[in-house]
């Protein structure tokens, strides 16, 4: 799950105050404008963004409904499975708070998603909590995986495995700035980051140009090389 970073709330140009929204809908284009319109839990592309995500659902937390802080973008398969349970933040590792990069692993061939096996254990449940609240593990076989859903997250991002893949394998061919940056572009337009940054995890000018390519990447969550490092005043 990539790391974000959504900023502080917007300045109205013209009062040069925080803007208030009167309507949570409002916010769906500066949302994106600094995050992207890539869903914060699978990373897929969302080209239609319907609505903003909240985070805490509004059906038990009125309060936070227009709340900027709230607010994160999301596809129709992740949000309609994480629901609207009656969930606390603290149960949950967050995209915009946390290092959500470090939590999982992504199979480099089956692009199997799966908790991340150096967490600590406390740090393996919370991780568990947050797979599970997304099913982003859910595939043909899984328990709780139906075959008339329209859950297609794990074909898509299997899909990605093998472009990313297939572009690792150009790069050695003809490693050149031109090549550099055309994978770079592929990965824009195809999304799942994890995906890329697991296929090109040993080579840090990639990873460094992914971070840089996709918008609103905390950068604080990678160290010069573009590995994983923990999030300043987060939890992982």
């Amino acid at each position: 799950m990539r790391p974000v970073q959504r900023g502080s709330i917007p300045i109205d140009p013209k009062t040069n105050k925080k803007v208030s929204f009167s309507k949570y809908q409002a916010a769906k284009k500066q949302v994106v404008e600094r995050i992207g319109h890539y869903c914060c839990y699978c990373e897929k592309p969302v080209t239609n963004v319907r609505d903003v995500e909240h985070i805490l659902p509004k059906e038990h937390y009125p309060q936070l409904k227009t709340i900027w802080h709230n607010f994160l973008i999301s596809c129709r398969v992740c949000n309609d499975i994480k629901g609207r349970s009656l969930i606390r933040r603290k149960n949950f590792y967050w995209a915009d708070v946390d290092n959500t990069f470090r939590i999982f692993e992504y199979h480099p061939l089956t692009a199997d998603v799966k908790v991340n096996s150096m967490l600590s254990d406390p740090e393996k449940a919370i991780a568990k909590n947050t797979l599970d609240l997304i099913g982003l593990d859910r595939k043909p076989g899984h328990p709780q995986y139906k075959t008339t859903s329209a859950d297609e997250r794990w074909q898509e991002r299997l899909d990605a495995v093998g472009t990313a893949t297939e572009a690792f394998a150009d790069l050695q061919k003809n490693d050149t700035p031109e090549m550099r940056k055309q994978i770079v572009s592929n990965a824009q337009g195809r999304g799942f980051f994890s995906v890329w940054m697991t296929v090109f995890k040993d080579d840090p000018d990639m990873l460094n140009r992914f971070i840089n390519a996709f918008p609103g990447t905390c950068k604080d969550c990678f160290d010069v090389e573009g590995k994983a490092i923990p999030r300043p005043g987060g939890r992982i």
